[in-house]
């Protein structure tokens, strides 16, 4: 795991990072409060007597806090350093989620509640736990990326299980709390492992002029490739993320049971996790978005055969791919980021980036349910569903080559500074600065 930047780095640093990322991960926004949504429909209808699309709303108001503050975040965290702004968001989200218990039937009370969960807890989510890695990882980024997502992943399959046992043994109140606690509790450690590098004088941002930041962002917010980057994790997370709340329902319209029909998510769960270290190891080796347009042509492969296909195996397979291509997402997020843009500023374009993910994963549910409850089938949006994912593919082809480190501004300003370090660096992970 160790990434070779500097000989006086102790090894055991390497792997705490991208632990502390990992547990940081697996206790933060989407595990604690997106994965265990759906446990607390069934008690919240019953109690105040809503509808589904009522309970649902959570999940939509918390995407849109995380996609609206994702730009601010990644600012402050150039600004103040990533470690601090997490260190916050921990607080604010734990007990956020906590005052989620405090819902007395009021759908505006819902909304704002959830919506101020994913504003507190969006540093607590990919967005703030993944920026720490590139400080850390050149060549060896993609791995060290898919080894953290796993914590996120694991998360999600444990904290459902978890949160159903609260709700069974105390209550959907206390459950909230406990949560709230629990996240707290684990994200401490996490936090505490948790290391910023500190730059060298070669190559720093520090070294450079002090608009260099800023005019590298200048820069990157002109350019062609921070807007497709964006453009295509919106249409990606969309066509992906539509599936979560509404798999389960197009199984059962195809008449398979209830509980056949639940494997689904099984699958896409197993789908995630296998496709988040693939793309860990194969980003390292092969051009990044190749990896990506092939990845997303696998979701379109799978949302097709999901319209086209009435056996079992074929669909629990179509849902695999899916996973797949929802695994590969958050990890591609940081990689291309980073490739393209480098170091500088990389909080504030990891920030925008991510915040078209979040959109796409507001708009594509919202849109399929509305579709659903006004044409009572899906058939739309699993024809429109492919294509969404053909277009994603084809603009991160589109995003062209990016160079290697010693050709690029950053990698020249350390010549003839730290000669062995400068050395070492020649076969990390390339990335180019936007001209």
């Amino acid at each position: 795991m160790q990434d070779n930047r500097g000989a006086t780095t102790p090894r055991w640093t390497y792997f705490a990072v991208v632990f502390a990322a990992a547990l940081g991960m697996f206790a933060g926004f989407a595990p604690i409060f997106n994965s265990t949504a759906g446990i607390f429909f069934g008690p919240l209808t019953r109690e105040f007597g809503w509808g589904r699309g009522d309970a649902s709303l959570s999940y939509a108001a918390s995407m849109l806090g995380l996609a609206l503050v994702s730009p601010l975040v990644g600012r402050l965290m150039d600004r103040f350093s990533v470690k601090r702004v997490i260190g916050v968001s921990i607080l604010l989200f734990s007990i956020s989620v906590a005052c989620m218990s405090f819902q007395n039937g009021g759908r505006l009370l819902w909304v704002g509640l959830s919506l101020v969960v994913g504003v507190t807890g969006a540093a607590t989510s990919v967005l703030g736990y993944l920026a720490i890695l590139p400080q850390w990882f050149d060549r060896r980024l993609g791995l060290a990326v898919g080894i953290a997502m796993c914590g996120l992943g694991a998360g999600a399959i444990v904290m459902p299980s978890l949160s159903q046992a609260l709700v069974s043994a105390w209550g959907w109140r206390a459950a909230y709390v406990a949560l709230g606690c629990g996240s707290l509790i684990l994200s401490i450690p996490a936090w505490l492992l948790l290391k910023e590098r500190q730059p060298t004088s070669g190559g720093s941002v520090q070294s450079l002029p002090s608009g260099a930041p800023n005019e590298a962002l200048a820069q990157a917010v002109r350019s062609y490739r921070l807007w497709a980057i964006f453009s295509m994790f919106v249409l990606a997370s969309a066509a992906t993320l539509s599936f979560g709340p509404h798999l389960p329902s197009m199984l059962v319209g195809k008449g398979f049971s209830a509980s056949s029909a639940a494997l689904s998510a099984s699958m896409v769960g197993a789908g995630l996790l296998v496709g988040r270290i693939l793309t860990g190891i194969l980003i390292d080796r092969i051009h990044a978005p190749l990896v990506a347009c092939g990845f997303f042509l696998a979701g379109a492969v799978g949302s097709y055969l999901l319209r086209a296909s009435d056996a079992y195996p074929v669909l629990l397979g179509s849902c695999f791919l899916i996973g797949l291509t929802i695994g590969a997402e958050g990890d591609m997020i940081a990689y291309l980021i980073r490739a393209y843009f480098g170091r500088r500023s990389f909080g504030s374009l990891f920030g925008i980036a991510f915040a078209g993910y979040g959109l796409g994963a507001v708009l594509g549910p919202v849109v399929v349910g509305a579709y659903f409850d006004r044409a009572g089938s899906y058939a739309a949006p699993l024809q429109v569903m492919p294509w969404l994912l053909a277009l994603a593919g084809g603009m991160a082809l589109s995003l062209g080559r990016y160079q290697s480190l010693g050709d690029t501004e950053e990698g020249r300003s350390t010549k003839g500074h730290h000669v062995h370090a400068s050395t070492s660096r020649q076969a990390f992970e390339p990335q180019t600065v936007v001209k």
